[in-house]
């Protein structure tokens, strides 16, 4: 199978550290703002277009590199008729990219498939929405330094609860540190009725996600402690397991999940 990356950061360098040989995948190039800047020596050939990409013909193209590249370059991807893997699902907090995504998407004949980044369950609370869900609370904990200017994460002293309210809300506001918001959010009851609570914690060392739900099927807890990616405190290592599972699941003979 032929991928293509957007972004070549923190997660699609641990993507690339994970895959084994008997995966079978062959990334093909790397889309990138500025190749002659990339980070590092690039393992694989680099582009600043999305005509670039699509010429080196992917089976599927993986979104990582952050709402800005999603949002300039995904719609492109899907109405080339390739399937997008996306990391960035708080851009879909905007109702109107969401909607130019899902159009793009059946212009193309192709689809538009979130990935599970640093968060689970998604798959029993989208099983649980079939039947019906009263509730879905998100309480997310990250270190302060992942939420606030250096400055105020080195003055913070105790757990500061930073917003509490619809998860629409709480991930326009944190657009890069929330995403799993969004993902629960599509999963369940939608942004507007999931409710959002995210804090800054001095003392935590490791991003921590609970989830919350109610509903006809009965009461889902789920809770989860990243490791944070040594290149970016704001990612957990999770992110990038989760791409290479959707991306194994295309191809394998018995897929889970």
């Amino acid at each position: 199978m032929r991928v293509g990356l957007i972004g070549f950061g923190a997660i699609a360098r641990g993507l690339l550290r994970l895959v084994e040989p008997q995966d079978g995948l062959d990334f093909v190039s790397a889309l990138v703002r500025q190749p002659a800047k990339a980070r590092g020596d690039p393992v694989l050939p680099v582009c600043s277009t999305v005509q670039e990409l699509l010429g080196y013909a992917p089976d599927v193209v993986v979104e990582a590199g952050g709402h800005n590249a999603l949002r300039s370059v995904g719609p492109a991807v899907l109405r080339g008729g390739v399937d997008l893997i996306l990391v960035s699902v708080g851009a879909l907090a905007d109702p109107t990219f969401e909607t130019e995504v899902v159009t793009a998407a059946k212009e193309g004949r192709s689809r538009a498939i979130v990935a599970s980044g640093a968060i689970g369950a998604l798959d029993a609370l989208a099983s649980a929405a079939v039947g019906g869900l009263t509730r879905v609370t998100h309480i997310t904990r990250k270190p302060a330094s992942a939420l606030l200017p250096l400055d105020e994460a080195n003055a913070l002293t105790a757990p500061r609860e930073l917003f509490r309210g619809s998860a629409r809300q709480g991930v326009l506001l944190f657009p890069e540190s929330v995403n799993v918001a969004a993902a629960v959010s599509l999963a369940g009851i939608g942004l507007d009725r999931t409710e959002l609570c995210v804090i800054a914690d001095p003392q935590l060392e490791r991003n921590t996600h609970e989830v919350i739900a109610e509903g006809a099927f009965g009461e889902l807890r789920f809770s989860i402690r990243n490791v944070p990616t040594q290149e970016n405190p704001r990612t957990g290592k999770l992110v990038a397991m989760s791409i290479l599972h959707l991306l194994r699941r295309r191809t394998a003979p018995l897929a889970i999940g």
